[in-house]
């Protein structure tokens, strides 16, 4: 059975499309940051306009690249696009919303952390945008850019 999934793993998982939407995602993240930081210290743009071009900016960069060379998607943007968008917000609604229910019930229940609640808040953020990573990364995999199978 372990060597099932260690095969598994090997075929399905750590492959070059993997390799490539991981790159993607880091270069997403650093461009993210850049912006938020330029937006917010240069031009003094507000937090809420700033999430919003940064959002946009992201999950546009996200879907051009991940379509392009991560999944190498032959289909159209017309059939790509509207399943891609529906993905990336159940993907956040799930990781962060539904996510930030878990985490506060796991955090105060099963493991209780003496940290100030802003520490917490950062421990939260990251592993529900690690459970973002992983959601979207399923769902462009397996809904958005599916290979269609040959018959």
């Amino acid at each position: 059975m372990g060597k099932k999934i260690i095969d598994w793993l090997k075929t399905e998982f750590f492959t070059k499309e993997t390799l490539a939407y991981l790159i993607i995602g880091l270069t997403s993240t650093a461009i993210n940051w850049t912006l938020t930081y330029v937006l917010n210290n240069v031009f003094g743009v507000g937090y809420w306009v700033t999430s919003v071009i940064t959002f946009l900016f992201s999950i546009t960069f996200s879907y051009y690249m991940n379509r392009k060379y991560a999944f190498k998607s032959t289909e159209s943007g017309r059939e790509t696009l509207p399943k891609y968008l529906i993905e990336v917000c159940i993907c956040f609604v799930l990781s962060y919303g539904l996510g930030k229910i878990v985490l506060d019930w796991f955090f105060s229940k099963v493991i209780i952390l003496p940290l100030p609640d802003d520490k917490m808040n950062t421990v939260k953020g990251i592993l529900a945008n690690c459970c973002y990573i992983a959601l979207n990364y399923i769902g462009q995999k397996f809904f958005v850019f599916r290979k269609k199978r040959e018959e």
